[in-house]
């Protein structure tokens, strides 16, 4: 998986966490644009793991 995708995942994780609406958004359009199936599990997969 690219860095760039692996880091936009992490930064909509964190954005959940704080609970930053604004800053959900912007990262999913940005993810939109470079996602297939291996990025959208693995946000799948951080978003349901525990911290």
């Amino acid at each position: 998986m690219d860095s760039r995708v692996r880091e936009t995942v992490e930064r909509i994780v964190q954005a959940v966490r704080d609970g930053d609406d604004a800053v959900i958004r912007t990262l999913l359009v940005d993810l939109a644009a470079v996602a297939d199936t291996a990025a959208l599990l693995y946000l799948r997969e951080r978003l349901y793991s525990p911290r």
